[in-house]
């Protein structure tokens, strides 16, 4: 379904707003000097040290290349990653595991952190995924559908505490679909599930689209219809227990910065709304 042209521009309106407030938190987390005059001004931030951030296995290949462009543009910091499943993620925060950002394909598990005291300020969704089947090389069981799925003699899909899991689950209630349980193999999280296509363990799976972008030969996407498919979309937010609020702020502003939003489009990922 194409998106009309005023629907568009308020995503880029809203998405601007959200980059431009996230910005100005970095500039009010640096300290102002008063000059001669006696006036106050605030310097752009210098950013320093390290930041470690939980995200969705799904953003692994982005934001691995976002984390290679910021750090290129601010010599000295250093920007290191905890990819798995959003529930896990959230599970480890909620623990007392290390984090700084938390970038979740799942507002549910945002709002399980959240809920629990260990986000500062308000999450921003910074873009959405979908649903896509993907099959052996050459489709040779002939699947087309959500409904062809029965023909496979193994499918994989996520674990129900992954993003990936719950849509997908949902997809198949939308369109009707009971796969035996005995067919089924269950991944951790969306990279697993996809790998098993591609190692050949699983005739098919389900996964996101921006999943299905990158199969090449090892695979064939099959899309699932709007009317059947989920949609998730994906929150980003400070963890409390930071020690570095600067440069947490600074990659959130980056990811819905020009730079940020262009190489999600790229992987094919949907805008935030």
């Amino acid at each position: 379904m194409s998106t009309r042209p005023h629907q568009t521009h308020r995503h880029r309106r809203l998405l601007a707003l959200a980059a431009i407030t996230t910005v100005a938190l970095v500039a009010s987390a640096c300290s102002s000097s008063s000059g001669s005059s006696g006036a106050t001004t605030t310097s752009a931030p210098k950013l320093t040290g390290s930041i470690t951030l939980s995200a969705a296995s799904s953003l692994t290949a982005t934001f691995t290349q976002l984390g290679t462009q910021f750090q290129s543009a601010h010599p000295g910091i250093t920007v290191s990653f905890n990819f798995a499943s959003s529930g896990a993620l959230a599970t480890q925060i909620t623990q007392g595991s290390p984090a700084d950002v938390f970038a979740s394909a799942s507002p549910s598990d945002m709002a399980t952190v959240q809920q629990a005291g260990d986000i500062l300020g308000k999450p921003v969704t910074f873009a959405r995924n979908s649903l896509e089947i993907v099959v052996k090389p050459g489709n040779p069981l002939g699947i087309h559908s959500l409904t062809d799925l029965t023909k496979a003699n193994v499918v994989a899909i996520c674990v129900s505490t992954a993003p990936c899991g719950s849509t997908a689950d949902q997809a198949l209630k939308n369109a009707g679909v009971t796969i035996p349980t005995s067919k089924i193999t269950l991944g951790e999280n969306v990279d697993a599930t996809f790998e098993a296509v591609t190692t050949g363990d699983a005739d098919a799976a389900i996964v996101y689209v921006t999943n299905a972008k990158t199969v090449g030969d090892q695979g064939v996407g099959i899309p699932i219809p709007a009317s059947l498919n989920v949609t998730t979309s994906y929150p980003i937010a400070v963890v409390k227990s930071t020690k570095n609020r600067t440069l947490s702020l600074a990659w959130i502003a980056y990811v819905l910065g020009p730079t940020g939003q262009k190489e999600l489009r790229a992987a094919s990922f949907l805008p935030p709304r």
